[in-house]
């Protein structure tokens, strides 16, 4: 009888799906972001929301008649499209540009990760946390209306669904935007200078170049301004002119959408240089 060593076998370790990866991406975005700065842009988002509409609500519920445009007073300035923006900045400047700056984006390439599920996992993250600023203040705004008697069952539900377009706009449009811009540097601090910037330079710009031309197409080209008439016609503010809000919601969807496959590939090139 032979005296010899014992062999062992590691099996081998078992690959997580495509989706499990994606998730464990998106989770620890969001929560990586979970932090002051983010809960109190957040915050605020809430309570101008909810304290503006429900307000004009019940002075109109006093006056005798509530109309659907009664919901729309937060949109009536530029501070909702702003808090998002801050929303914007604090929880998705630094979702692609972090992970360059130190070389995680490398370590996940180097796994069995999929560019486009990482992208995804980052899209899912940033997105949910402006779907929260941007739909949840207009939905509990409504809730609180409907519990407290001020508008009625169909009112309220036509209200709710105006907020869900108009913010899910917003989430599509801002999410593309970080991601693109988050993907050009490697500091979140340049990323969110960039992204207050273009928006900021946008609005005022526009609105100058449309006061001193008349041009009725330029104020498209700002996010805010779209944002504002989307608004206008989802809760059928009368009384206004300006652009078409189904064009402005075209215009918003469209330039998330371009953003979000301008940062994909500006990935792809990064992970060039990378290898």
């Amino acid at each position: 009888m032979s005296i010899s060593a014992p062999r062992y076998v590691v099996p081998p370790t078992p690959r997580t799906g495509r989706a499990s990866r994606l998730l464990a991406i998106a989770d620890r975005e969001f929560f990586r972001h979970a932090e002051w700065g983010t809960l109190l842009a957040v915050g605020f988002a809430y309570t101008a929301t909810v304290l503006a509409t429900v307000t004009t609500v019940l002075f109109a519920s006093l006056a005798g008649s509530v109309a659907l445009d009664a919901f729309a007073t937060v949109f009536a300035s530029p501070l909702w499209p702003f808090l998002i923006l801050i929303v914007t900045t604090a929880a998705g400047a630094g979702c692609l540009a972090e992970d360059v700056g130190n070389g995680s984006f490398t370590l996940y390439r180097a796994r069995p990760v999929h560019l486009v599920d990482y992208l995804a996992a980052k899209t899912v993250a940033c997105g949910s946390w402006l779907v929260i600023a941007s739909v949840g203040p207009g939905l509990v705004a409504v809730a609180v209306t409907a519990a407290l008697g001020y508008a009625e069952a169909g009112l309220a539900l036509h209200a709710a669904a105006a907020f869900v377009a108009t913010g899910l706009l917003a989430a599509v449009f801002f999410t593309g935007l970080a991601l693109a811009l988050s993907s050009l540097t490697d500091r979140a601090l340049y990323a969110g200078v960039a992204i207050f910037g273009l928006v900021l330079s946008l609005y005022i710009g526009g609105a100058l170049v449309a006061g001193l031309t008349g041009n009725p197409y330029v104020p498209y080209g700002s996010p805010i301004e779209d944002l504002h008439r989307v608004a206008i016609g989802a809760f059928q503010v009368s009384g206004t002119s300006g652009t078409s809000p189904a064009a402005s919601a075209g215009v918003l969807a469209g330039a998330g959408i371009a953003l979000w496959a301008f940062a994909g590939w500006r990935l792809t090139r990064l992970e060039v240089i990378a290898e």
